[in-house]
């Protein structure tokens, strides 16, 4: 895992997995997830950047597609209780 802190980051592609980044700014970048280890982002910003998830992060995503369109009413409220977990900063989120 590699640390940067107060980095700045400029129309470059970054690949996020694994790296911890403190008071970093990133201005159009393309910043890449793929969910294989954890991600540090504490004071950073973020400026005209896109962002792409890959790997385990984009099977996870499509997952929950999935699950929201795929599976009714129960699917849907998983999902929408998912991000009413994630918009209250709950790490990992009680559903039942």
């Amino acid at each position: 895992m590699a640390t940067f802190e107060n980095s700045k980051f400029e129309n470059t592609e970054e690949r996020l997995d694994g790296n911890r980044y403190i008071n970093c700014t990133f201005k159009r970048c393309h910043l890449i997830y793929g969910g294989t280890e954890v991600v540090t982002l504490e004071g950073c910003g973020f400026h005209e950047c896109s962002w792409s998830f890959t790997d385990a992060a984009e099977r996870t995503i499509n997952f929950m597609v999935g699950l929201y369109h795929g599976t009714g009413k129960g699917g849907k409220e998983l999902i929408e209780k998912t991000f009413e977990n994630i918009r209250r900063g709950h790490l990992t989120p009680n559903i039942h």
